[in-house]
Order: C-alpha cells, then sequence, then structure tokens
C-alpha cells in the first residue's frame, strides 16, 4: 500500500521564499505530490510531519490529519493499487477527494451542458427554474453530501405554502431527483439515506384532454376565417392523423422521403435502449394538409411561423379559439391530438401494445408475450385506418 506524509519540498520553493505544505504519496518506488492550501514561512517550521513555530500549529496539523485520513480511506478502496502509478494514484485520490466536496450548483451545469447539446430547449428551460428556485430555497449552492431528507421536505412545504399547485411541486421535485439520480449514477455522491427516502410526491392528475370522435370531427369541419386559426387547426388535425406525433418531430420530419413515415421521437431517443423507430404509411387524411404546407427540403412551413418555438406559440395561443368556434366548452390543448387518438383505438379495442407502438410510447419489454411477437408497420396501418374510418361515419 502506499505511503502517505506530511512535507515541505526544498526545491520547489514559492517565489516569495515560503513553502507550501505537500502530502507526498510514496507508491513503486516512486514519490509525487499533493499541494494543500498551507504555506509556511520557513523551513524550520515543518518538523517530522508537524508543523511548529507557528502561531496557528495546532489547527493547521489538526487539518493536515484529518486530509492524511481522507486520503487512505480512498487508499483503502482501491483494490488495484498495485497495477497503478504513482501518478495515477495521486489522480485518484484527488478526484475522489474532489467529489466529496462537489455542489449541487456543479452537478447542474454538468447536467444541463448535455440536455443543451442534445437541443431539449424546453426542459432545459424548465430545468433551470426548479434549481434556481431549490438553490434560493437553499440560500445559496451547498455540497450534495450536505442534503438530508428535511431539506426535500421543507422545500415542498414552502413551495406548497407560496400557493403552487401539486402539479408544479410534483414536475420541480421530480427534476430535483433526476439531478440527484444523475450524481449518484457518476458516483459524485453516496447516500445511505437518500434525500428523498421519506418524501411522498405529489400524484399526478391525469389530463381529461381527449375529444370524442364527434368533437374531433367539430374541429375537423369547423369554418374558420382568420389563417392563424386554419393554421392551428391543420396543426392539430395533421397531429392527429399521424399518431399524435410531437411537434418537435413534426417541425423537423422530412416528407420528401415518401409515403411511409419512419421516425425515432426526439422525446425518448436517448433514453430508450431497445427498437424505438415508430414506422407506418401516411394516410390520405394526413397527405392532404401535408401538401399545403410542404417546403422545398421537405420540411413544413406554417406562413411566418417557421421555426419549432414559433409553431408551438402559434398553436399555443390559438388552439383554445379554435375549439371554442367549434363548440367545444372545455381544455383542449395540443396534446389533446395525441391522447385522442390514444383514447379513440383504445374505445373500439385495438390492443393496448399497438397503440403504443403507433404513438411512439415506451412499451414495457418485460410483459412475457414481448418473447413471442414484435409490433411492425403493417398492424401500425391498419390501425390508423380503423381510427380515422370512424371520422367518415
Amino acid at each position: 500500500m502506499a505511503n502517505l506524509s506530511i512535507v515541505i519540498v526544498p526545491t520547489k520553493k514559492l517565489s516569495n521564499g515560503r513553502h507550501r505544505i505537500r502530502i507526498a504519496v510514496a507508491h513503486r518506488s516512486q514519490t509525487r505530490y499533493i499541494s494543500t492550501q498551507f504555506i509556511l514561512d520557513s523551513a524550520s517550521q515543518m518538523k517530522n510531519g508537524r508543523v511548529v513555530k507557528h502561531e496557528n500549529a495546532a489547527n493547521i496539523n489538526a487539518c493536515l490529519r484529518k486530509l492524511i485520513n481522507e486520503y487512505e480511506e480512498i487508499l483503502s478502496s482501491i483494490h488495484y493499487q498495485s497495477t497503478l502509478s504513482c501518478t495515477e494514484l495521486i489522480h485518484i485520490i484527488t478526484r475522489e477527494q474532489q467529489k466529496k466536496g462537489i455542489t449541487f450548483n456543479t452537478v447542474v451545469k454538468e447536467y444541463l451542458s448535455m440536455m443543451k447539446a442534445d437541443d431539449r430547449k424546453k426542459s432545459h428551460k424548465l430545468y433551470n427554474i426548479a434549481c434556481a428556485k431549490f438553490l434560493k430555497h437553499m440560500k445559496g449552492d451547498f455540497p450534495l453530501v450536505q442534503l438530508s431528507p428535511t431539506h426535500i421536505q421543507s422545500f415542498a412545504d414552502v413551495m406548497k405554502a407560496e400557493g403552487l399547485k401539486e402539479t408544479s411541486i410534483r414536475i420541480y421535485l421530480t427534476l430535483i431527483k433526476v439531478i440527484l439520480n444523475y450524481a449518484r449514477k457518476m458516483n459524485y455522491v453516496t447516500y445511505l439515506v437518500h434525500p428523498f427516502v421519506l418524501f411522498k410526491m405529489p400524484v399526478s392528475n391525469i389530463r381529461e384532454l381527449d375529444l370524442s370522435v364527434d368533437e374531433l370531427k367539430r374541429i375537423r369541419d369547423v369554418k374558420l376565417f382568420k389563417c392563424v386559426h386554419i393554421m392551428t387547426r391543420d396543426i392539430f388535425m395533421l397531429t392527429y392523423y399521424l399518431g399524435g406525433i410531437n411537434l418537435r418531430d413534426l417541425m423537423e420530419y422530412d416528407f420528401t422521403k415518401g409515403n411511409c413515415m419512419r421516425y425515432i421521437r426526439h422525446k425518448t431517443r436517448n433514453s430508450k435502449k431497445n427498437e424505438n423507430e415508430i414506422a407506418f404509411t401516411i394516410q390520405p387524411e394526413a397527405q392532404t394538409i401535408i401538401n399545403r404546407y410542404i417546403s422545398g427540403n421537405g420540411k413544413l412551413v406554417f406562413g411566418k411561423y417557421e421555426s419549432y418555438e414559433k409553431v408551438y406559440s402559434l398553436v399555443f395561443r390559438h388552439i383554445g379559439k379554435v375549439a371554442d368556434l367549434a363548440g367545444i366548452d372545455r381544455k383542449v390543448s395540443y396534446y389533446s391530438a395525441r391522447k385522442t387518438f390514444a383514447q379513440h383505438g383504445y374505445d373500439i379495442g385495438i390492443e393496448i401494445e399497438k397503440i403504443e407502438y403507433c404513438i411512439g410510447h415506451s412499451m414495457k419489454n418485460n410483459r412475457p408475450i414481448f418473447n413471442y411477437i414484435r409490433i411492425m408497420q403493417e398492424h401500425a396501418d391498419k390501425v390508423f385506418r380503423e381510427i380515422f374510418d370512424q371520422l367518415l361515419r
């Protein structure tokens, strides 16, 4: 096992003539050094690994002893020391030591930088809001190891006292939990008692946003006169006709590839480990709308609303008015198209597994039946036609 000692190195004297205290690591006939923050005025203030003749000697010696103990604990956990060089051993010691003091905000920045690379702008913004709110509650950044169940509970209590809805509280806490779980997976922190162990997450309310067949037909057939309302209705119906496709996937797809649509959902492309491509024939109802907005590069362009953000804003601002003009007296959102497609399929007895495939929902591969069958495009095409035929009656 490597030997550790507290030293100063005369040949590494600072430019002002003073000496930095270092931890010497002796391993495999080599000696390398780890610097500390402590500096002595003279070499005579270090004797046999202890600071002497210094006004703060007792405190410095206690800190150095604690540091040595931490390093020895790290070394004891390395069972393959004999295969490492002295330099490699020091790299592991310093890395593990840094992880002990890693802060919440440091991990947040690392996680969000990866999310930014994946172009998840909406999620990135939501994480920023949740983490900023949590840091404010904690009165600034803090080492992850200091987080406890009482901190999580008090954060939830404060948000509730502020009047936040349970849905918002659940979202914020879920995002904080994702950050902590990421830190654990990266081995940045180890919790004997996880901060969320005692916390009961608020139950998610099921959003009743699906439309009946009659309501959807009213949206499809209502006479609209404003361009923004017509485009909003077309985007909504096209989303339904393409199996509840997410708006980002809709805006990114190249529709010049033919009448067979193949894509992997942007939302799950980095998280689902198994086959996740969705494939189906574009039905005539969808193709009619596509032909109105397809551009030269195969992407859809809705007038001046050419980007994802602008189209999202268009639908968000006007879908309620479209529903109102269609005589629907309840909440309708863009997400209603996806919910409606799935509900219409379920209502006519289509197997859930086939509906999951069509909307790109994660199918549970631990179901024994998936050892024997797989859903394919031909199944999806039949599902689409059965669902859409309801609108023709």
